[in-house]
C-alpha cells in the first residue's frame, strides 16, 4: 500500500523547468553568436566586420554574465548553487551539468581579458588624463609602443581562437542536456546541441542587428548608423536561418517518421501547435527575415530591423516552445498538461523581466566603462583608409 501510494503522488503536472529557462538558453545561445561574429574580425581577419568586432563582444560579456541569475531563480533557493560546487564531482566526465557549470565560470573571464586586451590602449590614455578606473584596467600596463600593442592583438587573437570552441560548448551544452533526455519524445535527439547552436547566430544576429544601429546614432562618436553594416549583418543572418532550417528539417522529420511510439505524441503536439509553429515560428520568424537578408530589401533599415526584432523573439519562441512544450507532452496523463507562469514571485514573468532589466543595466555599465565609441570610430577610420 506504501508503494501504491508514492506511485501516486508522484504523477504530478507540475514542471521541472518553467520559463526562467528558456530565458537562459536564449541568453547563452545570443551570447555566443555575438563573440563568434567578434571573432570573425579578431580571429579570422576578416576586415569589414572590425568596427563592431568590438561592441560584439561586449554584449557576448554582459548576455553571458546576466544568463545564470535565471538559473538561480529557477532553484528557487538561490543557496542549492552551492550543492552543485560541493557534491556530484565523481560524476563529471558523465554530467553535462559539470561541465556547464564550468564553462559559465571559464568563458565570461576569457572574454573580459580579450576585451581587456582589445581597449587596453584606450584605458591607457584616459588613464593619462587621471581616470582611475581605466588605470585599474590596464592592469599597469601603461606602454603604447607598436609592441605593445602587437602584445595586446596577439593576446586577444588567442584568446579568441580558444575562446570560439568556449562559446559553442557553452550553449551547445545546453542542447546536450535535453538531448541526453531519454524520456522526453521532443528533447531526445542528438542533433539537439547541434538545433540549438544554429537557431543562436540567428538570436544573436538578429539582436545585434538591433542594437549596434541604436548606440552607433544616439551613443557614440559618429553618431550615424553604418548602413552597409546593417545589410551586411543581414545578409548573414539569412546564411544563419538557412542552417537553422536545415538542422530543424533532419530534426523534425527523422523524429515524426522513423521515430518509434514517441513519434506519435510528437505527430499530436505538432498538429495541436500548427498555426502557431508555422506561422509565428518559421514563417515569421525564419522565412521573411530569410527573404530580407537575400534580396534588396536588406537595404531598407527599417525592414531590416524588423527582421531582426521577428528573429531574437522567434528564437526565443522556439526556446519555450520545445523546453515547455516538450514538458506538456504527457507521459502518466492522458491529455496534453498546460503550464501558465505566475505573473509575480520566483519563476514568473516579472522575474524574466527583472533579468531583463539587469541585462540592460550591464549593457549600460559596460558602455559606460569600456571607451566602446572610441575604438569603433578607429576602426572606421582605418577602413576609409585603406579605402
Amino acid at each position: 500500500m506504501d508503494s501504491i501510494n508514492t506511485l501516486v503522488s508522484s504523477i504530478t503536472i507540475a514542471k521541472p523547468w518553467g520559463i526562467d529557462v528558456p530565458n537562459y538558453f536564449w541568453f547563452t545561445g545570443s551570447s555566443a553568436a555575438a563573440f563568434i561574429i567578434s571573432s570573425f574580425a579578431h580571429v579570422f581577419g576578416w576586415k569589414k566586420y572590425k568596427p563592431i568586432a568590438g561592441i560584439a563582444l561586449l554584449m557576448a560579456f554582459v548576455l553571458l554574465v546576466a544568463a545564470p541569475l535565471n538559473l538561480l531563480d529557477d532553484l528557487r533557493q538561490p543557496g542549492r548553487v552551492l550543492n552543485f560546487f560541493m557534491y556530484g564531482w565523481e560524476n563529471f566526465p558523465t554530467s553535462p551539468m559539470k561541465w556547464g557549470g564550468l564553462l559559465l565560470i571559464a568563458y565570461p573571464i576569457l572574454i573580459f581579458f580579450e576585451a581587456q586586451a582589445l581597449y587596453r590602449p584606450y584605458f591607457v590614455r584616459h588613464a593619462q588624463q587621471g581616470s582611475l578606473l581605466a588605470k585599474l584596467f590596464t592592469f599597469g600596463n601603461m606602454d603604447l609602443s607598436e609592441a605593445a600593442r602587437e602584445k595586446d592583438h596577439r593576446k586577444g587573437y588567442i584568446l579568441g581562437a580558444i575562446g570560439i570552441p568556449l562559446a559553442l560548448a557553452v550553449h551547445g551544452y545546453t542542447g546536450y542536456i535535453m538531448g541526453a533526455v531519454h524520456a522526453n519524445p521532443m528533447y531526445h535527439t542528438p542533433l539537439m546541441p547541434i538545433i540549438f547552436l544554429a537557431s543562436a547566430m540567428v538570436s544573436g544576429t538578429g539582436l545585434l542587428i538591433l542594437l549596434i544601429p541604436l548606440f552607433q546614432r544616439f551613443l557614440s562618436e559618429r553618431q550615424r548608423v553604418d548602413h552597409d553594416m546593417v545589410a551586411t549583418l543581414a545578409r548573414l543572418l539569412s546564411w544563419f536561418i538557412v542552417a537553422d532550417l536545415v538542422m530543424r528539417f533532419l530534426w523534425l522529420t527523422f523524429a515524426l517518421t522513423f521515430g518509434n511510439g514517441e513519434k506519435y505524441a510528437l505527430y499530436h503536439y505538432f498538429t495541436l501547435h500548427f498555426n502557431e509553429t508555422l506561422w509565428i515560428d518559421y514563417v515569421l520568424g525564419l522565412f521573411i527575415p530569410l527573404i530580407i537578408g537575400f534580396t534588396k530589401l536588406r537595404f531598407i533599415p527599417a525592414v531590416v530591423y524588423f527582421g531582426g526584432f521577428v528573429t531574437a523573439v522567434g528564437v526565443w519562441i522556439f526556446r519555450w516552445n520545445t523546453v515547455i512544450g516538450g514538458e506538456t507532452i504527457p507521459r502518466t496523463t492522458p491529455g496534453f498538461l498546460h503550464y501558465a507562469p505566475p505573473v509575480f514571485g520566483q519563476d514568473s514573468y516579472i522575474s524574466v523581466l527583472s533579468n531583463w532589466g539587469i541585462l540592460f543595466a550591464l549593457i549600460a555599465l559596460v558602455l559606460l566603462v569600456f571607451p566602446w565609441d572610441e575604438e569603433m570610430e578607429d576602426c572606421y577610420e582605418g577602413v576609409e583608409n585603406e579605402k
